[in-house]
């Protein structure tokens, strides 16, 4: 359904009106989703931990700096068919895909550390500040099942003497997040 845009005097008098489809571009995102699933007009394939995954680079570049950059400028690989990805696993790789067609991650405790290593490395701000309030509220699940249902204590043990969790610690105190605009969504 078409959305309602104000009018000025100035557009009234000259016909002119800035009309907008709100459901086009999610429409359009979606059908670069399927393409990619079905394996249809994709111009690069990327290569985590011999795994393959087909992708657009217009859809890549325009959601992430490190494609940008490295399909755009003289780099080997702006003309490469295939790309071998290092350092990033191929659970990273798949929820970075995932996140840069549809705008969403699946997060859980035993990815999350993929998802941050694949989000840090290929520049998904978006991705990596979502993953920042899921590991906040984790952290504060964790702090809250351990002062008032000492019955979880187990649990909370658990979740605390991760290596994630202590690393994620740190990075939280260094970096506080205060940003808002994040939606979430329970599952």
């Amino acid at each position: 359904m078409p959305s309602e845009v104000c009018l000025s005097v100035q557009d009234m008098l000259t016909g002119q009106r800035l009309c907008q489809s709100s459901s086009h571009n999610d429409a359009v995102l979606a059908a670069l989703n399927q393409q990619r699933s079905d394996g249809i007009l994709c111009d690069i394939t990327l290569i985590a931990e011999e795994q393959k995954f087909h992708a657009h680079k217009a859809v890549l570049a325009a959601c992430s700096d490190y494609f940008r950059a490295m399909f755009s400028l003289c780099m080997v690989e702006s003309g490469a068919d295939e790309v071998n990805l290092h350092g990033i696993t191929s659970i990273g790789l798949k929820q970075a895909l995932d996140f840069a067609y549809t705008g969403q991650v699946l997060l859980e405790p035993g990815v999350i550390q993929d998802v941050l290593a694949a989000g840090s490395h290929l520049q998904l701000l978006e991705m990596l500040s979502l993953c920042s309030h899921y590991l906040i509220q984790l952290r504060t699940l964790v702090v809250y099942l351990s002062e008032y249902m000492p019955t979880h204590k187990i649990f909370c043990g658990v979740i605390q003497s991760s290596e994630m969790s202590k690393q994620m610690s740190a990075r939280m105190r260094a970096h506080p997040s205060n940003d808002s605009s994040v939606e979430e969504h329970s599952l």
